[in-house]
């Protein structure tokens, strides 16, 4: 059994909604290599507006938690990406080489507001067609996947890739959240699943939505999404 791969954290202090200090960074990292993961990417927002970033300040504000780090055997190694809000701006962020994709360059993590927007299966073919796999973060958590499951996979059929929120499955963020990842889990449509903390105190919720997914589905489940 490898060790878990967490693609989605909010564990850089005081640049978004995620932890406030460096000493909560590394209680939520502490907390997560416990709970089984061995590498833990970090994904700030850059959502303007909301969280005026650019991709040189978010790697600055990485960098000093990776020096904290420097030493401890009790916490994941790090790497960095980003949850880009989906917007104009953003867009062409990420398309002109100044967002901040997954290491290794080959995917990118979207974020999306209640609506999807118009044309987006030709906008996520554009991401492909520069050589990255558009991620598509918490889907169950969009009003617009609610309603019509179907525009999810329009958008997994152009290439993108779906990654769950594991707290949704237990209530977090309410109860169509959790009904809607129930269904996406049941068929098939996501292609991993991640965290999304912000606290420390947010890692019991995905121990408890890991559990669910190994009471329902077997412990064989769990590689295959956490890998």
């Amino acid at each position: 059994m490898s060790e878990f791969v967490d693609l989605h954290c909010h564990c850089i202090p005081a640049i978004d909604d995620g932890v406030r200090s460096l000493d909560e960074a590394l209680e939520l990292l502490v907390a997560l290599r416990e709970l089984g993961f061995g590498r833990v990417v970090a994904t700030p927002h850059m959502r303007p507006g909301m969280f005026d970033t650019d991709a040189e300040q978010l790697r600055g504000a990485f960098e000093v938690v990776v020096q904290a780090c420097d030493g401890r055997s009790n916490v994941p190694e790090l790497g960095l990406g980003c949850e880009h809000f989906f917007d104009d701006v953003v867009f062409e962020r990420v398309l002109g080489g100044r967002g901040i994709p997954y290491p290794g360059g080959q995917a990118v993590l979207f974020e999306f507001g209640e609506r999807l927007p118009l044309g987006l299966e030709r906008l996520l073919a554009q991401v492909r067609r520069h050589g990255m796999l558009p991620v598509i973060a918490h889907p169950e958590r969009y009003r617009a996947v609610w309603e019509d499951v179907d525009q999810l996979e329009r958008l997994l059929d152009v290439g993108a890739a779906a990654l769950l929120d594991t707290a949704a499955l237990v209530g977090k963020y309410g109860r169509q959240a959790k009904r809607s990842a129930e269904k996406l889990l049941e068929r098939g449509l996501y292609q991993a699943a991640c965290s999304d903390t912000h606290r420390p105190a947010d890692v019991a919720q995905v121990r408890a939505g890991m559990a669910m997914i190994e009471r329902t589905y077997g412990a064989d489940e769990l590689q295959p999404l956490f890998r």
